[in-house]
Formats: C-alpha cells, structure tokens, sequence
C-alpha cells in the first residue's frame, strides 16, 4: 500500500471534517473549564459525565466498532446491503438490550459509583458534598450509554461505507448540548459556583449534558437515512452472522477496556486534586486532536484494506506499513510541539474560573504528559485493528489488559507518593506508559 486514491480521499475527507469537529470540541472543554473551574465541582460534573463513557468503553465499544465494521465489509463487498441493515439492526437490538440493563443497575448503584469516583478527595466535607451532587448526576447521566450504542453502530456502517464526513462531524452535536447547558448554568449559578447547587442548578448540568449525546447520536443516524441505509433495532442473537460478531466481540471488548481503566485510575487518582480531574479531561482534547485530525483519519479509511487484504499477507504488510509510517510523519512532531508549548497554549485557551489560583499549570502539565504518548497511542491502535481484521481479537485483548495495568500502576504511584501538579503529571505518565508498553508488545 503506497498510497490508494480512494483511501487517500476518503482520510483527507475525514480529517478536513475532524478539523471544524476538534476546533469546536475545544470550545466544549474551556467553556467547561472556564465555567465550572479547576475545581471539586468541575471534578464533580467531569467525572461523572465520564461514567457513561467508561461503561460503554468496559461493556460493547468493541464489539460495536472493530469487529462490526469488517463484517459489514464483508457484506457490502458482496452488495448484499439488505443482509447488512439486518446484522447492524440485530446487533443494534442486542446492545440495547444489554445496556438498558447496565444503566438500571448503574442507577441503582449510583451512590456506590460516587463514593468509589471520590475514594482520594479529602477533606471529608469536600468529598460528601461531591459524593451527593455526583450521585445526582449519575442517575441521569449513565443512561446515556443506550445513546452510545445507536451512534456506535451507527458510526460503524459509516465507517464500512467510507463514509467519513459525517462521523468527524458527530461530536459538534455534543459539543452544542453541554456549552448550552454551561451558558444557562453560568447565568443561573453566578460567577463562582460550589459543590451546593439547587435542584433547578443540577439539572441543567445534568439533562444538558445528556442532552449533547442525543446531538452525538443524530448525526450519524441523519447521514444514514440520507444514504438510504435503514437502521432498525432487531432480536437476532441467534443468528449466525451476529453470533459470530459477538463471538470475536468478548476480546474486543477486553482490548477496549483498556481505554476504560486508564479513564477510571485518572479519575479517581485525579479527584484527589482539586481540579484535576477537570484538568485532565481538558488536556485530553488537546492530546487527542492532533491524532483525529491527522492520524485516524489513515487509520479509518485504510481499515476496509486490511479487511480485503487479511489473506493476502504481503499486500496487508504493506498497509500496515503505510499506516503506521504516514502516522509517525505527522504525530511525532505533533507531540513534541505540545510537550513543548503546553504552558503557552493553555495560557492563551484557558480563560474565566479555568485561569484561577494553579489552573493553567494543572491544564499545561495534563497535556505535556500525555502528549508523550501520542505516537505509540496511534500505532496501538492501528496494530490492534490489524490483529482484527486477521480474525485475532485474543492477542490485543490481552495485551491491552496488562498495558492498562501498568498504566493504573504508574498513576496510583503518582497519586500515593506526590500531590498537586505532579500527581496531575503521572496521570499522563501512566497514559502514555501504557501505550507504550502495549506497541512494543504488539510489534
């Protein structure tokens, strides 16, 4: 693979959409940041909000993208589209059967989740009135995993049909609903709000933010319609094309999971400092845009090759190859840009309650550390979506479980032995640790 014209277009499609996508998202993150604050309650609204997105990552992110995008392939290569809108659609009705379960009993153990989120907060009355708002919040917030689901499988299709514009685009849909929410919090709460907030307060923080999935989720759904690609939950488990999907699902899962872990020690290490969970999360955009402008897009547009290629060793090799070169191009320098101007760009991103007492270190210091792990970030997981589209979901799943563990170990090291902007900093540390002990394995 030295270039494919339609691989090529497809990616610079992609990453022209995931350029507006980013550059609104930054918005998102500083109007969070500057609204809520490097504060408890910034940690408190961040934290929470994440929850869904960890569940989703530990229970079906992987069964609803790496394994379900090269069957579909596989079907659409035949033209057989009716019998793709049947497995996605069947797929679809198993999800959302499965998480609808999830989120009753993660509403039920909302106060449980709170207190284990809040493990590290000291002093007490900090971490009880943090406990009580995020038990609020939980309970409209992990629902929000059903939502997930249709824009996976939604995305999924897209991705299959190299259809790229519009997953890039998805996330404006969540960027309107939460700095909405933050503009009517902001007017409502004052200039310097706490963990004590009215019901009316709560909610806003609350329905607003689930309110930016339900955007997330109907922007793939709209390009769908508009292909003619009908999406309609269906109960199939039995079906052999979906038990198969589900089958290479079960390690995929494990692979996905890593991300998941990695979130949840950087939350709950991250919520002994005041603001660093919000920090973190801030950061996390920043790291993360030089990769989806750049890299995914290669990434996502040559994945339906490494599907077509699987049993053709020297042309895959190839892709890979490719992938992985073109990746290193552009993200190794991207990293050392933000390692090395990460105080200047947040001085000039961050403003209102996100420059206040230590913000701007937090934030800088978020963003260096993880920004040395951007490249080996790409190349886990490109090798692990060619592990995929070889039929193997066993070797990355296992890889990525003991990555993750050493990953938990360097940020629970950071966050027993240091305090402050330094626990802050091994939360990065641990990131890109893990990453990098995972593509050394996988190479």
């Amino acid at each position: 693979m030295t270039g494919d014209p339609s691989v090529i277009k497809a990616a610079s499609r992609m990453g022209i959409a995931t350029v507006v996508s980013r550059s609104i998202g930054f918005v998102r993150v500083l109007v969070v940041a500057a609204v809520l604050g490097t504060t408890y309650l910034g940690n408190a609204f961040g934290s929470s909000n994440a929850v869904s997105n960890v569940i989703f990552e530990l229970v079906a992110a992987g069964a609803l993208s790496a394994v379900l995008v090269p069957t579909l392939v596989e079907q659409l290569d035949r033209n057989n589209s009716a019998e793709a809108e049947r497995l996605a659609g069947r797929i679809l009705g198993v999800a959302l059967v499965v998480l609808g379960a999830v989120a009753l009993v993660g509403i039920v153990l909302a106060p449980q989740i709170a207190r284990l989120l809040t493990a590290g907060v000291t002093p007490e009355v900090i971490a009880e009135r943090q406990i009580e708002l995020s038990t609020f919040l939980l309970r409209f917030m992990i629902p929000q995993i059903i939502f997930y689901a249709v824009a996976a499988v939604a995305i999924a299709v897209l991705y299959a049909k190299r259809r790229l514009t519009a997953t890039a685009l998805a996330p404006i849909g969540l960027t309107i609903g939460i700095v909405a929410a933050m503009v009517v919090f902001r007017i409502t709460a004052g200039p310097d709000p706490g963990l004590v907030l009215s019901t009316e307060e709560r909610l806003v923080l609350a329905l607003g933010a689930t309110f930016g999935v339900i955007l997330f989720m109907a922007i793939p759904l709209v390009a769908l319609r508009r292909i003619g690609f009908r999406l309609v939950p269906q109960w199939g488990r039995h079906d052999p094309a979906v038990r198969k999907v589900l089958g290479l699902s079960g390690w995929a899962i494990l692979q996905h999971s890593m991300i998941g872990l990695l979130l949840v020690g950087a939350i709950i290490v991250g919520n002994s400092v005041e603001g660093g969970t919000i920090a973190y999360q801030t950061a996390w955009v920043f790291f993360l845009a030089p990769y989806a402008i750049l890299g995914a897009p290669v990434q996502t547009a040559i994945l339906p090759d490494l599907a077509r290629q699987s049993a053709q060793p020297k042309h895959f090799s190839a892709s890979l190859k490719w992938a992985l070169n073109a990746n290193a191009v552009v993200l190794v320098p991207a990293g050392a840009f933000l390692v090395a101007a990460a105080i200047p760009i947040m001085e000039v991103a961050a403003f209102g309650q996100a420059t206040q007492a230590n913000g701007v270190n937090l934030l800088a210091t978020a963003l260096a550390s993880l920004a040395l792990g951007i490249y080996t970030y790409g190349a886990f997981l490109l090798m692990a979506r060619a592990y995929y589209a070889l039929g193997d979901s066993r070797t990355p799943a296992l890889v990525s479980l003991t990555s993750a563990l050493v990953g938990l170990a360097i940020m629970i090291l950071g966050g027993v032995l240091y305090s402050g902007t330094t626990t802050v900093a091994f939360l990065g540390f641990g990131f890109s640790g893990a990453y990098l002990f995972g593509s050394l394995i996988l190479w």
